[in-house]
């Protein structure tokens, strides 16, 4: 039962194959001294595929063929020579038995043993397989025992032994080790170096002294380098036989792919700027890789400093131009509205030259009335107010505003003189939360209105009229009410005077040049008779 498991263990392991052939071209052949030719001497054939026979130029031998050596206990069981070699790939390793054909393989034994443990992978068994027609002609040997393929894990060896039946002797031994292996990076060039790698490609045989091996961990070359190589340790003979992967940055910039060369080196080309990693592996084995890394210095424009200042200059280019752009919209914006309150105050000083000749049209004509009275006295006192309230009229004619106490001494001023011709009764009322010195108002804005409430208002009523003009503050607003007891004001029949046209466009004037503090005026019938008329000065205490 145990044999049986060994046996079936062996077959699964190894899984020779069921037929005896195989393409000899494909494999490289080795065999101790006379075991092969038209002798009849009895001797292994050992068969590894091609295609890594360059990796033996990097390892040679096995360290388990060092271990074997001091074990005498295993060399006296075997012949002197052996054959011992080195495979780096998967592929299974074929053994044939030269000197045995079907007449004499009874006489022979053959037995597979995995090493390091001593593993039997299979036990002692007949030959059974031998070579064909075509493997004979492609050989040029004569008919061979086929022992079958065989492998093992990379790290591991496998020992073929091949024993006589009748004495038990062990006549032939073959060794096989499967290594791992990785390149190695030997040299390396670079654009400055270039034409020394190039000689030494030329002419190998040549002395030419070469770079030595990799001196750190990190190649730095500039900017202006197009060129790296990286010579790697054995023959190559196919491109196919070397991959490589390139990583820049932390990102893969060249996936794995073939080598562009079928030769020992791997050359890298015209690469931007960065950090690289560039790794190889032999297609053999994929699992083993070796990296190196290199770094590709940013030429000065390629920097981050660089990159930095052209931004902050275009930034700071663009932030020129808007603002250049904003400056020019709120230049004009400004020479617009400096226009506009230039037109405003033109025609304020406009409407404001004709209040005047209208004051004085109504004063001529007040003292016109006294004159005809013969009431020589009253009209002299009438002009010398008159005379001196035409001069207070010149002298504030540049004036846009007045303040609130020199504009209550021109109506106080005014209404004496209409006072005298009519002798009506008034006041003037001032709330006293206000500072009357640091109060202002719009030139003559309400002198034409008091006119207005004299003439249309308490003339015809002689002393019996009352007109009464006050002043008062609600938060930030002003109000200032001008009342009299006359007919009233009914807008549908009632056409009003020159003043109060004229102030009705000096509002809207006032209101286009300050909207933040706007004028408005109501005119209404006051009680129990007369005419109201308000005045609203919004935010006028700020």
């Amino acid at each position: 039962m145990k044999t049986i498991i060994v046996l079936l263990i062996g077959w699964l392991y190894t899984a020779v194959s069921a037929q005896a052939q195989i393409n000899w071209d494909d494999y490289s052949q080795s065999y101790t001294e006379g075991a092969t030719g038209k002798s009849p001497s009895v001797g292994l054939v050992l068969a590894l595929r091609k295609g890594n026979d360059f990796l033996w130029s990097i390892r040679k031998t096995s360290d388990h063929f060092f271990a074997l050596e001091k074990d005498s206990a295993f060399h006296q069981l075997r012949p002197k020579e052996l054959l011992a070699r080195t495979t780096f790939d998967t592929a299974r390793a074929q053994f044939f038995l030269h000197g045995v054909g079907p007449k004499n393989a009874n006489l022979f034994q053959f037995r597979v043993i995995e090493y390091p443990g001593n593993r039997v992978l299979v036990p002692w068994r007949g030959i059974s397989q031998f070579t064909d027609s075509t493997l004979i002609r492609d050989s040029d040997n004569p008919q061979m025992a086929y022992l079958g393929g065989y492998r093992t894990r990379f790290g591991s060896m496998l020992i073929l032994d091949v024993r006589k039946v009748a004495t038990d002797q062990i006549v032939a031994t073959s060794l096989v080790a499967w290594e791992s292996i990785k390149p190695v990076i030997t040299n390396i060039y670079t654009s400055e170096t270039i034409d020394q790698f190039l000689k030494k490609l030329q002419f190998p045989w040549a002395a030419i002294k070469e770079t030595t091996d990799q001196q750190s961990p990190v190649l730095v070359v500039p900017s202006t380098n197009t060129n790296i190589v990286f010579v790697l340790r054995g023959t190559i003979f196919y491109k196919e036989q070397i991959q490589y992967e390139l990583i820049r940055n932390s990102s893969i910039y060249t996936p794995w792919r073939f080598n562009d060369y079928d030769n020992s080196f791997v050359w890298l080309k015209d690469f931007p700027p960065g950090n690289y990693v560039l790794k190889i592996r032999f297609s053999a084995q994929p699992q083993n890789i070796d990296e190196y890394r290199f770094d590709v210095l940013p030429a000065w424009y390629q920097t981050n400093l660089f990159r930095i200042s052209v931004g902050v200059f275009v930034a700071a280019l663009l932030g020129a131009c808007l603002f250049l752009l904003l400056f020019i919209g709120q230049r004009r914006k400004t020479q617009q509205e400096q226009f506009d309150k230039t037109r405003s105050q033109l025609e304020l000083k406009a409407i404001y030259a004709q209040l005047n000749p209208h004051f004085v049209f109504n004063a001529l004509s007040s003292i016109q009335g006294l004159i005809n009275k013969q009431d020589i006295k009253g009209a002299n006192s009438y002009l010398s107010d008159f005379a001196r309230l035409l001069r207070e009229s010149l002298k504030h004619s540049h004036k846009d505003e007045l303040s609130l106490h020199e504009e209550i001494q021109t109506l106080d001023t005014y209404l004496k003189l209409e006072q005298l011709r009519f002798g009506f009764q008034y006041t003037i009322n001032v709330d006293t939360t206000i500072n009357v010195y640091e109060t202002s108002l719009p030139v003559l804005l309400l002198q034409p209105l008091v006119e207005n409430a004299v003439k249309h208002g308490v003339a015809s009523l002689q002393e019996k009229g009352v007109i009464n003009v006050t002043i008062s503050r609600v938060d930030h607003t002003m109000l200032v009410s001008i009342t009299d007891n006359g007919q009233g004001y009914m807008e549908d029949k009632l056409t009003p005077g020159m003043g109060l046209k004229l102030t009705r466009d000096r509002i809207q004037l006032l209101n286009r040049l300050h909207p933040d503090q706007p004028i408005t005026y109501a005119i209404s019938n006051a009680l129990p008779s007369g005419m109201q008329l308000t005045f609203t000065f919004k935010q006028w205490f700020l």
